[in-house]
């Protein structure tokens, strides 16, 4: 009798932390559901959710017909400025018939083995519904998140840091306290070199990585370190054997842009205004940790932290956003698991329960207040009526196009991206090979039209060349991901004949010919 009672009592005892589990297991996967449900309605938009996709669409299928074309020691075309990976892993929706589907399908798959990942790392160091929780911090909040269905790089780039992550972070930031085995040492080897040939910044993100070990570690550390330099090294040969030397010489691309004042401290001030619950959800795992006389420094997730922020002094050069912080996002779903879950193991008090029922209330409301941007039927009539006059001008005349976004022009006129907006006035300014072929191609009035939303450089001989050439035949206000519709200018050579019509329900002006 007195044994049932004792175990009677235990259950009761139990009962506060399974409701708080399964309270907060069931909020994970209602912001799982609804990750997924909004990136299937994204999936169905066949247009550009940000001007710059159509590069990467563009990227894939050159990938496909025409690699050679990718690292060229020129800037006109627009070579590959990152690494060659996820063009690849692209290139079948790039030959689809519904290419955004496709693509965004794909990286929806890998945002959730990102999930995935931080789930795993959560898991390792407290209890599993904090492993569906930090699932669902990863996919949150909304409007920072939908980046990983965006046709760009920092997607998979964090998906492929984290995995490295789960065989590679040590057990404790301890001297003895583990070792890395031979197939940690390769696999966290693959993975963060797949990362660099997404993005080269994945060298940045890596590095505390691979510095943690030299305090857990030497033998270990130096495994790594070797491995990691020896496979870099292997990757760098064969790029640059494959390209002809193209490979760095197109990477040295990103030193012609120019740092911004100000900038860095915008792009944190937005990056913090977006994400501050979850970073006051850090600081308060933090501060409970240190209260319950855990020890913070031990915890190896410092070590992610110190990789998200790695990227900071590149938020001032020219072109830099809140994306390049993406992988510190990332992280401090990780942390805040790992440091609540060491602050419970050190305290005489219940710490768990509240402290995951906060995390899943966090959760659910940034979900219900940040909703997942997705384009509006204005947006979706817009998009049509603006690619159709660009189809009907194509069909129209001969010649390229000149486009300085959106991107996606260029793939669907099955162009090689003559140039890219973002950074094509930095290029000409700096005098970068091919970039005075434009102006050439301008004034010799070889371009069957020209369509701007970034500016064409500055000059009395652009501004001639485009003026004498071309008449401005449209404006459109495409939308995007960011909100205000942005307008986009369509002008064609004058000798091609106008046989478009731009339906009421689009933003868009017909402009008459002079």
């Amino acid at each position: 009798m007195r044994a049932s009672l004792t175990r009677a009592d235990g259950l009761r005892s139990r009962v506060p932390a399974l409701l708080a589990w399964a309270a907060a297991a069931a909020a994970a996967l209602v912001v799982v559901a609804v990750y997924v449900a909004s990136a299937a309605e994204l999936m169905r938009y066949p247009w550009d959710w940000s001007p710059d996709e159509g590069l990467m669409l563009d990227y894939a299928r050159r990938v496909v017909r025409d690699p050679a074309s990718l690292y060229v020691q020129r800037a006109v075309p627009v070579p590959l400025v990152y690494g060659p990976l996820e063009p690849a892993l692209l290139a079948p929706a790039a030959t689809a018939a519904r290419p955004f589907l496709v693509a965004r399908a794909t990286l929806l798959c890998f945002a959730l083995m990102g999930a995935a990942a931080a789930a795993e790392l959560a898991r390792r160091r407290a209890s599993p519904p904090w492993a569906l929780v930090t699932a669902a911090l990863f996919l949150l909040p909304f409007d920072l998140s939908f980046w990983h269905l965006i046709l760009r790089v920092d997607g998979l780039l964090v998906t492929l840091w984290l995995w490295a992550a789960v065989l590679l972070l040590p057990r404790e930031l301890a001297a003895g306290a583990d070792a890395l085995s031979t197939r940690r040492v390769a696999g966290g080897t693959v993975l963060l070199l797949a990362a660099v040939l997404v993005k080269s910044t994945a060298v940045l993100h890596a590095v505390p990585l691979v510095l943690g070990w030299w305090l857990v570690d030497r033998r270990s550390a130096l495994r790594l370190t070797v491995a990691l330099a020896a496979g870099g090294l292997g990757c760098l040969a064969a790029l640059q054997g494959a390209t002809h030397g193209g490979f760095l010489w197109v990477q040295a691309l990103w030193t012609r842009h120019p740092r911004v004042p100000g900038q860095a401290a915008a792009v944190m001030t937005d990056f913090v205004g977006h994400t501050w619950p979850l970073l006051a959800l850090l600081l308060a795992a933090a501060v409970t940790a240190r209260a319950a006389r855990a020890s913070v420094r031990r915890e190896p997730t410092l070590l992610l932290l110190a990789g998200g922020l790695a990227v900071v002094p590149l938020l001032g050069k020219h072109g830099s956003g809140w994306n390049y912080l993406l992988p510190f996002l990332a992280a401090v779903a990780v942390a805040s698991a790992a440091l609540f879950a060491r602050a419970a193991r050190s305290s005489r008090w219940p710490l768990g329960p509240p402290a995951i029922l906060a995390a899943a209330g966090l959760a659910l409301t940034l979900a219900w207040s940040r909703p997942f941007r997705l384009p509006s039927a204005s947006d979706l009539a817009t998009a049509r009526a603006f690619y159709g006059a660009v189809g009907e001008v194509r069909r129209s005349s001969s010649g390229p196009l000149l486009a300085t976004r959106p991107d996606l022009v260029y793939f669907l006129t099955g162009q090689a991206a003559e140039v890219e907006g973002g950074s094509f006035l930095n290029l000409a300014a700096a005098g970068a090979e091919g970039t005075a072929d434009v102006l050439g191609r301008l004034e010799r009035r070889e371009y069957a039209a020209v369509i701007w939303t970034w500016p064409l450089p500055a000059g009395a001989e652009w501004t001639q060349a485009l003026l004498s050439g071309y008449a401005l035949v449209a404006d459109c206000r495409l939308g995007y991901y960011y909100g205000a519709p942005f307008p986009t200018h369509l002008a064609v050579r004058r000798d091609v004949p106008v046989r478009f019509a731009l339906p009421a329900s689009a933003r868009c002006e017909a402009a008459p010919r002079p």
